[in-house]
């Protein structure tokens, strides 16, 4: 078992990591929740997240310990909160039950705390920065509550919640065991899935966990959604898809006095690279192309920059001179 004096040293060392985040966090206080989201400052947000909201979570934490043994009857005798670690002790509480509801407490005030910092990240009508906060939080705060403070518990002998929980007789430690499992398991699932990737690059405005595969979709949906943006604003456009060599692209096609014009835009061998064709005449022949550089900010800026690149592009293609004027 790690002595006491250890943890303690160990709290000091985070109260001096709480204080270097406080202070870089002031340092651009100005710019600390502005947008677009930058790198630098989303790397603050998370040390916030993690220096800041988890102690005031764990703080939470002790106090849900605190209101459970007052609600059981039992009276608080002692009470300790080193930012990063924290305890309550009580008396009068002899049921095995309430016991048990009074040690698992704590933790569900911290998964709670968690669950609706994720879901206000993800859904909540918030700034990107804020979202970003939000999620790093929420995330840090049930990574603790599920995985880190039972494997710490467990290896440094602490006796603490967990130890005490699956130490419960029956059926309490079983049940718990259960459901812990089913929400680590629900979690990894939640963690690898595409749909989480691409929510939370899309609610900070900075791609997050994404491979070639996801930013090749989002750089195909962005540039189909502009087109059909493209469409609306002018009706004269014709828009359909097309496959070329298995692989999707768009064509626009419009007409003028001496002829039709086309403009056909795809996703490059590298998935940040949309290449064009422009065509012009009867039967349509290949005038001009071009290739884009698509930034991983530009897939969640709104409005999109996409928009504009075919507005450009469809410009250009209208002023080629047809084959006959060549």
């Amino acid at each position: 078992m790690i002595p006491f004096p250890a943890f303690q040293l160990m709290s000091l060392v985070m109260v001096l990591l709480s204080a270097r985040a406080l202070g870089r966090a002031w340092r651009i206080r100005h710019r600390l929740f502005a947008e677009p989201l930058e790198p630098g400052q989303l790397g603050v947000l998370v040390e916030l997240a993690l220096f800041v909201v988890v102690p005031v979570s764990v703080l939470l934490h002790e106090a849900g310990h605190a209101v459970a043994v007052w609600l059981a009857g039992g009276q608080v005798t002692g009470f300790g909160y080193l930012l990063f670690l924290g305890w309550v002790e009580y008396a009068g509480v002899t049921d095995e039950r309430a016991q048990f509801w009074i040690t698992l407490s704590g933790n569900l005030v911290s998964m709670g705390i968690g669950v609706a910092a994720v879901v206000a990240g993800l859904f909540a009508p918030l700034r990107r920065p804020f979202n970003a906060l939000l999620l790093a939080s929420g995330g840090l705060v049930l990574a603790t509550s599920l995985v880190f403070y039972p494997v710490l518990d467990v290896a440094t002998g602490l006796q603490g919640d967990w130890v005490q929980l699956y130490s419960a007789g029956w059926p309490y430690a079983a049940v718990l065991g259960f459901a812990h499992g089913a929400v680590l398991l629900a979690a990894v699932a939640l963690w690898h899935s595409r749909w989480l990737r691409w929510r939370v690059s899309e609610r900070i405005g900075l791609p997050w966990r994404l491979d070639e595969r996801d930013r090749r979709v989002l750089v195909w949906r962005q540039l189909a959604a502009a087109a059909e943006q493209l469409q609306a604003a002018e009706p004269t456009l014709s828009l359909t898809v097309e496959l070329q060599a298995g692989a999707p692209q768009l064509a626009l096609r419009w007409h003028r006095a001496d002829g039709q014009r086309v403009l056909v835009t795809r996703i490059g061998e590298r998935p940040d690279v949309i290449e064009a064709l422009a065509l012009a005449g009867e039967p349509p022949a290949v005038r001009a192309s071009w290739r884009a550089l698509v930034p991983e900010q530009a897939l969640f800026q709104r409005p999109s920059p996409l928009v504009r690149l075919l507005e450009r592009l469809r410009s250009a293609a209208d002023a080629l001179p047809s084959p006959e004027e060549v």
